[in-house]
């Protein structure tokens, strides 16, 4: 497998989660977002899905066969999440003093090459984004627990082939809001008897403390893949 990788960038962050098929069990580390489980019946075969080279644009073409939202929160905190196979979604949380919380996001496409050869594609994430972190009754800055979202492509031997943080945590900035879109674009050799994973996903998390009750939201208003043959 071969890929190289390019980025246009107008802006950076974006929030993410949505609902259908993803495994249980979340991770808080780099690899959050990364346990994905499509059924082969719902995954799309690239052999059928291109016309003569003709880009593939989801979900403009077919809906996401990828889309999912988890949550989880305890004590005083509140986290909510939703998504839909047509490209948008949501995740927030937020803490008062005892409490933590977390939501994540899943968004994307599984394609399966069936074919006998190499299918060389170049495939682009174009997100439109926006996202917020507040820190109430706290001086100083803004710290939620974690707020990241990622671009990432993976094959059925979950072997990570890309990965690439469009937004991280910067604590020294404070709490801030901000909107604005990403393209990243990655050439792809699909090799016979695969699957792919072209997958967008976020997490935030946040915990709270006598002196600080801190929320975080990302929201995913758009997310177009563009799939362009190369041969």
């Amino acid at each position: 497998m071969m890929l190289n990788m390019h980025v246009v960038a107008r802006g950076g962050l974006g929030c993410v989660v949505v609902g259908l098929l993803v495994a249980a069990g979340c991770s808080g580390g780099a690899d959050f977002g990364e346990s994905i489980t499509v059924p082969q019946e719902r995954q799309t075969q690239i052999d059928e899905a291109f016309g003569a080279g003709k880009t593939l644009r989801l979900p403009a073409d077919m809906p996401f066969n990828v889309a999912d939202a988890q949550r989880f929160s305890q004590g005083g905190a509140v986290a909510e999440s939703s998504a839909d196979a047509s490209g948008k979604a949501r995740c927030s949380a937020s803490a008062q003093a005892g409490g933590s919380a977390w939501a994540e996001l899943q968004l994307g496409h599984v394609l399966t090459c069936a074919g006998d050869t190499p299918f060389e594609a170049t495939v682009t994430f174009n997100v439109t984004y926006r996202y917020r972190m507040e820190s109430e009754g706290a001086a100083g800055t803004v710290t939620p627990d974690k707020f990241a979202l990622k671009a990432y492509i993976m094959d059925s031997n979950r072997r990570m082939l890309k990965r690439m943080m469009l937004a991280e945590l910067e604590p020294a900035k404070g709490p801030t809001t901000w909107s604005g879109t990403q393209s990243p674009a990655f050439d792809v050799t699909f090799e016979p008897g695969l699957a792919y994973h072209l997958v967008l996903a976020g997490r935030v998390e946040v915990s709270g403390d006598e002196d600080r009750s801190p929320s975080a939201e990302i929201q995913v208003e758009s997310l177009e893949l563009e799939i362009t043959p190369r041969r």
